[in-house]
């Protein structure tokens, strides 16, 4: 499947293009880690002399009330026997000056019920679907019109289903943090080449700073922007399977240098206290990185809008077997059945 902006337009010159790429995807793993610092608090429930440190880290964590919407929102979910599912909207933006920016990655983490599932979706940024007060719409624009809360409010409408916490997570420290686990090894599906940096197909082993290189670039693959968001996810388990193994966990120091880099760098909302992080970590307690569901939002091609933008287009068949999934706490069989 191609990509919509696998080029720039006729009056963005690669020079103009670079640096606003440059932010945008230094801002992609944090979006995701910072929430999935609950996940690692698991090992500081099992290793109880890592409790100040995590402490100290979740106290650097910036709360902001204004995060989620106010207004009416989808039912929530009805628990079930094994507890009731959650759902975390995770954004990062990409933002000039005093301007607010578009959310140029948005992925939604869903929890299972029974917390020993994690399922990652990339929501395209060029996504076309309704956006209250604004008609249609590329998923993206919501940020920057209405910040994080009509961006949720947006992924509200559209999955029918509410979200129950948010995160977002800016760019710096990214290279800090993958440095001081002593880099990470991720699956790479298609070879490239970004930069100077080449980037072979298998397991590959990277720093922080070739880290930011492989998940920036697009152009050269195949799949182009969905291609890059393959590449977050992949990235983003990559770390998380680092942050929680043996390794990492059985070393104060590298441990404390870690999620003390990595809770100064994200604002969640309000009702993701440090309890609420340490309860969600406990009861992960029994998470595997192994357990975590990768895909893409369900699609159906490209389009063009009324006034001449490039869009993409929503897949109704599979978003309504989405929603479905979502309610019923049946992620596992709607992955195993879109992949």
């Amino acid at each position: 499947m191609g990509s919509m902006d696998q080029s720039a337009s006729a009056d963005e010159t690669d020079e103009n293009v670079q640096p606003r790429e440059k932010r945008r995807n230094r801002r992609l793993l944090f979006t995701v880690l910072g929430v999935m610092l609950a996940v690692v608090l698991a090992a500081v429930g099992i290793v109880g002399y890592y409790a100040k440190s995590a402490v100290d880290a979740l106290d650097n964590i910036q709360r902001d009330p204004s995060m989620m919407p106010t207004g009416p929102r989808p039912t929530p979910v009805a628990p079930g026997p094994k507890g009731t599912p959650m759902n975390i909207v995770l954004m990062g933006s990409d933002h000039r000056g005093g301007e607010r920016g578009r959310s140029d990655v948005l992925q939604v983490m869903h929890i299972s019920a029974d917390r020993s599932q994690v399922f990652l979706m990339s929501i395209p940024r060029d996504t076309w679907v309704p956006v209250e007060g604004h008609g249609d719409a590329k998923i993206n624009a919501a940020y920057s019109w209405g910040g994080s809360a009509l961006a949720i409010q947006t992924v509200e409408q559209l999955l029918q289903v509410p979200m129950d916490h948010s995160a977002i997570i800016d760019f710096e420290g990214f290279v800090n943090v993958i440095d001081a686990l002593g880099g990470i090894t991720v699956y790479n599906q298609e070879a490239s080449s970004s930069d100077g940096f080449d980037f072979p197909q298998g397991d590959i082993t990277l720093t922080g700073e070739q880290a930011l290189r492989f998940v920036r670039e697009r152009k050269n693959l195949s799949d182009g922007d969905f291609g890059r968001a393959t590449r977050q996810r992949e990235m983003i388990k990559a770390v998380l399977s680092k942050l929680t193994s043996t390794g990492v966990v059985t070393d104060p120091g590298k441990f404390r240098d870690a999620i003390t880099k990595l809770g100064g760098n994200f604002t969640v909302d309000p009702d993701l206290t440090n309890d609420a992080i340490m309860s969600l970590g406990w009861s992960m307690r029994d998470f595997k990185p192994s357990n975590i569901g990768s895909f893409q939002f369900p699609t159906a091609g490209f389009g063009t809008s009324s006034d001449g933008q490039s869009i993409v287009l929503v897949d109704r068949v599979g978003l309504d077997d989405l929603r479905k999934a979502l309610r019923s706490d049946d992620m596992l069989e709607y992955y195993k059945t879109h992949q």
